[in-house]
């Protein structure tokens, strides 16, 4: 007779939190016990890009999620805040002295910065799809692109662009995916693409890499930008120690078109690195 197969450990359930942080607040969610794993959301999304990893990291940490201020439940941008701070004040508020950091394009350029300025708040980094404050590209950055259009058309016109740009192409390919990246960006309130407060930009890191700390993983997609690619390289040459694990057929939503390869890396490393 066949032996019944494992059955995996049940999630535990998701608690909402509030955090006040200086002049807004903060949303999330956290489920799980043991060490500390915070993922970041990218540019124009918010903490649901994670549903395909909250439940499996959940069954072995203590694994949260936030939007970002300025994205999805969270307040609106406040002049002279910025996210680094905003992580600090949320890592406080749920009594987290240090964690492991998992960001995509915008967030994993917020967990370099926190890694850079702020090593002893950081244990591990998982980098999806960075990029690099500071970092000189030979062509536009896509998110500046779609700030000027927002400013000359609007704001639908300029999600319009984003929802279309190359760098979410191969998105098409994976119908939960793109759906998932379309829901997302119709919600984005865009506050960023407005006249108002921002947050404050972050620094240049580009002098801060050799001395980096933090163990880190890369991931990236061969599907994303030249851009990115390119940042992913530079990475993985200047971080101490790194690991670049790269998905041959992902772009830049790697987490969400390859969701299972992404959890058994993300867990691998986190798991090897205790």
């Amino acid at each position: 007779m066949t032996a019944p197969a494992p059955v995996p450990d049940p999630v535990p359930a998701a608690v909402a939190f509030e955090v006040e942080v200086p002049d807004g607040r903060l949303r999330g969610e956290e489920s799980g016990v043991g060490p500390a794993v915070v993922l970041i959301h990218g540019f124009s999304f918010d903490m649901s890009m994670w549903d395909p990893q909250f439940a499996a990291l959940a069954r072995g940490h203590r694994a949260i999620r936030y939007d970002l201020r300025g994205f999805g439940r969270s307040g609106p941008p406040a002049a002279g805040r910025d996210h680094v701070t905003d992580l600090l004040a949320l890592l406080d508020a749920l009594w987290i002295d240090r964690a492991d950091l998992a960001g995509l394009s915008l967030g994993a350029n917020i967990a370099l910065a926190a890694a850079a300025l702020h090593p002893d708040r950081v244990r591990r980094l998982a980098l999806a799809s960075p990029g690099l404050p500071g970092y000189p590209w030979t062509t536009p950055r896509p998110p500046d692109v779609a700030a000027e259009l927002a400013r000359r058309d609007g704001i639908e016109a300029a999600k319009r662009y984003w929802l279309g740009h190359p760098i979410f192409r191969s998105a098409a390919a994976y119908p939960q995916a793109s759906r998932r990246l379309a829901e997302m960006v119709e919600r984005f309130p865009a506050h960023q693409w407005r006249d108002g407060p921002a947050a404050a930009p972050l620094p240049s890191l580009t002098g801060y890499l050799t001395a980096l700390a933090a163990p880190t993983l890369i991931l990236n997609g061969a599907l994303d930008a030249p851009g990115y690619r390119e940042i992913a390289g530079v990475l993985a040459r200047d971080i101490p120690g790194a690991q670049r694990r790269e998905f041959a057929s992902a772009g830049h939503l790697l987490n969400l078109e390859r969701p299972e390869e992404f959890n058994a890396r993300l867990l691998r490393f986190l798991r090897s690195q205790r």
